[in-house]
């Protein structure tokens, strides 16, 4: 289990009892609100940091843009993914792996305190390969990630005849797959509201259509202006996704992240037929699957296209022919939040401004409750979080807020 930190050693004053639900304000006035953290940022990945502090028994309000915000978590395909992170930075791989470790007690945790079930299934996981030359190129990869990682890191490379062994339902044509039984799913909406509800049960405030216009130090706190109104807080957090970038600026620091748009296609409901998860097929609890994805650099555009579904389309008919007689109902496009090495990036810009972004927002959210959340209290950097500051992108600007 993870309590809270002993009192002597948080920083923070213990925050008041609150009414046990979210407090979701909307005023045409000026509003002034006092926080231990101000969370600019209420998807996945701000509401699991947010969860985490009130944990923590630390007073906490959450800033969201609203409805109009690019949500990457709505589009998110729910994945709790472990194999082949770390490829270009190696102690994703770690990090990746306890995440899944914590999800268990993250699943248990909500499920008590909201009575919602986020869909955990941990079974293991198939990345497919259609063409001995992509199989020869996973093989390379997966080899790279285990040599950086030095420890036990299981999986298999699996011909046609092994996955058939694993998804009976798999084309000829394939020519194979890795398998981790590291990997699962999970449904992000349902986890998005179970978050914000336990939130709201531990005395959280969430502050909808908020959008940040400014940020600045003033006495020792910080003073971050919303179209709303005025918060004050010691510390902040930007956990805004690809908002994170103008944010970044309001302190001055560059934050080199960039939009990746994926494409995805989800079919009618069908019976449940796949016991594990699937990178690139998904069947989500409810019998639907998603069909995916795409990766195409073209800025923050949310369209989708014919000549994209058409690929993904035929790709899921040669990973399983009989998807050629069920229907697509409907098509969607989300925007990735992609740093250069597409791993966190979790630094103190300057003195009690935290950064916390990723593309993995479902399959971290886990250890962003339980572990990244303690840093944003603590201030120190475990050891566990060091290598995925902003140093390690040499360009990166890193001035002093001033006043």
């Amino acid at each position: 289990m993870h309590t809270a930190s002993d009192s002597h050693s948080n920083p923070f004053r213990c925050a008041r009892s609150r009414p046990a639900k979210i407090s979701i304000l909307r005023r045409t006035t000026i509003m002034l609100h006092e926080t231990d953290v101000a969370v600019i940022g209420g998807g996945l990945v701000g509401i699991a940091i947010a969860y985490g502090l009130a944990n923590q028994k630390v007073s906490s309000i959450v800033l969201d843009e609203g409805d109009g915000a690019i949500r990457a978590s709505r589009g998110n395909f729910g994945l709790v993914w472990v194999q082949g992170k770390g490829l270009l930075l190696k102690e994703y791989t770690p990090w990746a792996m306890k995440a899944a470790e914590y999800w268990p007690e993250l699943a248990e945790r909500l499920m008590s305190e909201t009575s919602i079930d986020v869909g955990l299934m941990q079974t293991g996981g198939l990345f497919f390969c259609k063409t001995p030359e992509a199989l020869a190129q996973r093989v390379a990869d997966m080899a790279q990630v285990k040599a950086q990682f030095g420890g036990e890191y299981n999986y298999d490379i699996l011909d046609n005849a092994g996955v058939r062994k694993m998804v009976p339902e798999i084309g000829h044509t394939i020519a194979g797959a890795s398998y981790s039984d590291y990997d699962g799913q999970a449904n992000p909406i349902r986890l998005l509201r179970a978050f914000h509800r336990a939130y709201g049960a531990l005395g959280g405030t969430y502050l909808a259509n908020n959008g940040v216009l400014g940020i600045r130090h003033v006495e020792g706190k910080f003073e971050v202006r919303t179209t709303d109104g005025i918060v004050r807080a010691q510390r902040i957090v930007l956990s805004a996704g690809l908002g994170n970038v103008k944010l970044g600026d309001m302190l001055g620091v560059e934050i080199p992240i960039r939009p990746m748009r994926g494409q995805i296609m989800v079919t009618e409901r069908l019976p449940q037929m796949f016991g594990l998860a699937m990178e690139q097929v998904r069947q989500t609890d409810d019998g639907t699957l998603l069909i995916g994805t795409s990766w195409e650099d073209v800025g923050f555009d949310l369209s989708t296209t014919d000549e994209t579904s058409r690929r993904i389309a035929n790709d899921a008919i040669d990973f399983f022919p009989f998807l050629a007689d069920v229907k697509i109902i409907r098509t969607w496009a989300a925007l990735r939040i992609l740093s250069p090495d597409a791993s966190p990036i979790y630094d103190e810009l300057v003195p009690g401004a935290f950064l916390v972004t990723c593309h993995s927002g479902v399959s971290l959210a886990a250890i962003h409750a339980f572990e990244s959340a303690k840093w944003i209290v603590e201030g120190a950097v475990p050891q566990s979080m060091e290598a995925f500051g902003l140093k390690r992108f040499a360009k990166t600007k890193r001035p002093q807020l001033v006043a």
